[in-house]
Parts: structure tokens; C-alpha cells; sequence
């Protein structure tokens, strides 16, 4: 078994590529806890309940506390949630992009996270 087979397996929730579904967000500065920086918009690759990863020139700390907001359309009000960076990983020795995994552990509300859900059992059914 290879290493990525082995860590889909850990995963507990299933991921999918929802095309279109685009976040930016905010790394929330340890130094302040109030402020944030480095907003940008990027292409979500994938995405489930209890997380997402995206493609970015930004590099960050393992672990550093993240807000995203969630754009599933073009017509589609924002998703609210927060989160810490679970990993990080260089695309390629010749990129300067990262594909940078963030795990959730905050919702705004059940609604902004059913619509996510619901947007995940779509795509799989």
C-alpha cells in the first residue's frame, strides 16, 4: 500500500473536487490573535465536512490557526469557518506552489455546514 492510499484511509470524512467552489482566507496572526493577513482567493481542489485543500504561493506553519470563507457559485453567499493548517507539501521541486491541507474545527452554523454537505452527497450519488 502507498503513503497516499494509507492517508485516504485515515481521513473520516470523504473528500471530492467540486468544481467551481472557491475560498479565500485569512491566517490569523498568533502574534495578535485579533488580526489577519494574506487574504487571497484560490481554487479549492477538494473538499468534505472536516475539511479542504487548495493550491497556493503562500507558505505556512503546520498547525497555524486559518479562517476560510467558502464560495460554492458564483451566486452563492459566503460559508463561514475556521480551522488550523493540517499540512503542507511543495507541488513539485520546480513550483512555487503548495498544496496546503486545512482541517475545520469551527462552523458559523448547521446551515452553512449542511450546504456543504449536501453539496458533497450531490456529487458522490
Amino acid at each position: 500500500m502507498d503513503a497516499e492510499n494509507f492517508q485516504d484511509e485515515k481521513r473520516q470524512y470523504k473528500r471530492v473536487a467540486l468544481p467551481g467552489v472557491r475560498c479565500s482566507f485569512k491566517l490569523l496572526d498568533p502574534r495578535t490573535w485579533s488580526t489577519y493577513h494574506d487574504k487571497t482567493i484560490n481554487d479549492v481542489q477538494d473538499i468534505s465536512i472536516g475539511g479542504l485543500r487548495l493550491s497556493t504561493k503562500n507558505e505556512f506553519s503546520l498547525k497555524a490557526p486559518i479562517g476560510v470563507d467558502i464560495k460554492m457559485d458564483s451566486s452563492s453567499e459566503l460559508i463561514r469557518t475556521f480551522g488550523r493548517v493540517a499540512w503542507i507539501r511543495k507541488e513539485n521541486q520546480d513550483s512555487e506552489d503548495y498544496n496546503v491541507g486545512i482541517s475545520f474545527s469551527w462552523w458559523k452554523n448547521d446551515e452553512e455546514k449542511k450546504i456543504v454537505y449536501d453539496a458533497i452527497a450531490n456529487q458522490i450519488s
